[in-house]
């Protein structure tokens, strides 16, 4: 599409690229983008801008995350470099999935019908698959927000107070909640409603168990991480609730603690 001016505002931009106005604005904060302001203090984005942000969006995608494309942004680009961190990357977690397959690869020689011959190692490695599935995308994210010792705390909270058989219930409520919520946004329903205050009422009691088990530190820690998720959500790692869903929730959160 060809664009037929040289400057663009934010909506603009925003628009032609599908970035909301607000990451742009977050980039900016990031020290990523540098748009000049117009004489009425707007933004203005020149084509220059538009392939800075090309840039930030492609190495995003490959799994990078805004502090690091901050420090790989000065200077000229290193394409290379580039390329031979992500290729360690992909190669170590090709290497923890190789050795994962092979454990169940031979798991798979040893069970004949339904007889499993150690029940306990069995599901060990069950858990261990589930484990890799579910977090392996994220598991740049969490090394950056939590040390190694926190994330060890986090898998066996969630071990000894969410067993699998209640974590399946504890999920489908999640789900539920998020959808009465995505639900509101649809009928446009205000933050500062009683039906924004009962979901937001829901919302509270379904994190305290995560709350009371994680304790303030990791908790402040976990919550950080979800309000900067404009710094590492990509189509391949994403939270279960959409930004709107979250900024509904904060928004009615805001209004109930301004309530008199």
């Amino acid at each position: 599409m060809m664009m037929t001016t040289q400057i663009l505002t934010i909506g603009e931009l925003a628009a032609a690229t599908g970035v909301t106005p607000r990451a742009l604005r977050h980039f900016e904060a990031a020290g990523l983008l540098h748009p000049r302001r117009s004489e009425n203090g707007r933004r203005a984005y020149k084509a220059t801008d538009v392939g800075t942000l090309t840039h930030i969006l492609l190495l995003k995608r490959a799994g990078y995350t805004l502090t690091e494309i901050a420090s790989l942004s000065h200077g000229p680009l290193d394409a290379k470099r580039l390329l031979l961190v992500q290729l360690r990357v992909l190669e170590a977690r090709r290497a923890d999935l190789d050795t994962v397959i092979g454990q169940m690869k031979a798991a798979c020689d040893l069970i004949t019908g339904e007889t499993v011959p150690d029940l306990k190692s069995f599901c060990a490695l069950i858990s261990k698959g589930q484990q890799y599935m579910t977090s392996d995308a994220m598991k740049d994210v969490l090394d950056e927000y939590f040390t190694p010792d926190e994330q060890e705390r986090w898998r066996e909270m969630a071990n000894s107070h969410f067993p699998p058989t209640d974590r399946t219930a504890y999920i489908e409520q999640w789900e539920d909640l998020i959808g009465r919520c995505e639900d509101a946004l649809r009928r446009d329903i205000s933050p500062a409603s009683d039906e924004a205050a009962a979901l937001l009422k829901d919302w509270k009691a379904l994190q305290k168990p995560l709350q009371d088990a994680t304790g303030p530190e990791l908790w402040s820690k976990a919550n950080r991480m979800y309000l900067e998720r404009s710094n590492w959500e990509t189509s391949g790692r994403k939270l279960p609730f959409s930004p709107d869903v979250q900024d509904f929730i904060l928004s009615a959160a805001r209004h109930q603690a301004e309530a008199p």
